[in-house]
């Protein structure tokens, strides 16, 4: 399918807004709307596999923490967003290729907006580092203290923060990433995505109450249990994670991906040295049930 098939078809996809189901690009907010003049608006992501939801109640269960914690109420029940789901998920997946998949956005605002939208995952922003590695650099931007935003929540003005440390590399490195660190030197989390180190048998990765508890982190720590893999949630310094032998990062839209590079260390030298790394993207390829290095490299450009 080419680019101009998917931009086509793009435009036939539909968009859940404020009780009704219309074409996304005719989905409209109010300018006054707080989600869009302050970023005042929850939400939660999810992505299917074989064009079918993965694991939905995760992340509601996740969406469903944030309104507490945020005072944001979301106006559907579970049973409702679902049904919504399939609905959006039953016209979208015609305008997609056989290989593909989609990523859907669950949002609500303070001022009681709400918009569920699904659309193409886009691989090819992926692929190249599933081939080859991706570089992390640590920003000069600290991560928000969990005393003023707790980073287990998914709230959009939390992650302006994220996206000046993005911007601040991409300034020299646009191939790159960033990695932010806290308030006390110590490792935190990235743009959308957590981070995991690999020394022998040991995966170390920051502590739960530090960082944004993704969905695909928790089955990491389910597959180092299952391979007898020691799991330790720690306070991690650059010196150590210099240390290690592997790095990975997991999210949504990532999957689990090798890290090439952070700063100066470099973990990958030669391909045959990712052990771990891939013991973990084979075994989260049979969860999901589809090969997840090969569908992100059938993209490469």
């Amino acid at each position: 399918m080419n680019n101009f098939l998917k931009l086509n078809n793009q435009s036939k996809m539909i968009t859940y807004i404020d009780g009704k189901l219309v074409k996304t690009k005719d989905a409209k907010i109010s300018i006054n709307d707080l989600g869009f003049t302050n970023g005042d608006m929850i939400y939660d992501t999810f992505r299917t596999f074989n064009k079918k939801p993965f694991h939905v109640d995760l992340h509601l269960k996740r969406l469903w923490q944030t309104s507490k914690y945020t005072g944001i109420k979301i106006p559907l029940s579970k049973k409702e967003i679902k049904k919504i789901i399939n609905k959006i998920l039953y016209n979208n997946r015609k305008y997609i290729g056989d290989n593909e998949d989609l990523w859907c956005f669950m949002r609500f605002t303070r001022s009681g907006a709400s918009i569920i939208e699904m659309n193409r995952i886009k691989f090819e922003n992926y692929s190249k580092y599933y081939l080859n590695g991706l570089r992390l650099h640590t920003s000069k931007i600290r991560r928000i203290p969990q005393i003023c935003v707790d980073p287990r929540g998914k709230i959009s003005a939390n992650y302006v923060n994220l996206s000046l440390a993005r911007e601040e590399i991409w300034k020299f490195d646009r191939q790159g990433n960033a990695l932010l660190l806290d308030m006390d030197g110590f490792i935190n989390e990235g743009y959308g995505f957590n981070i995991f180190f690999v020394k022998k048998n040991t995966i170390i990765t920051p502590k739960d109450e530090k960082v944004l508890n993704g969905v695909v982190r928790e089955f990491i720590q389910k597959i180092s249990t299952k391979n007898k893999l020691k799991f330790i949630k720690k306070d991690i310094n650059l010196k150590e994670a210099y240390s290690c032998d592997e790095c990975f990062i997991t999210a949504t839209g990532w999957g689990i991906c090798q890290i090439k590079s952070l700063n100066k260390k470099i973990y990958i030298k030669k391909s045959k040295n990712n052990f771990v790394t891939k013991l973990f993207q084979n075994e989260y390829s049979k969860i999901v049930g589809l090969n997840l290095v090969d569908q992100y490299l059938k993209f490469l450009k």
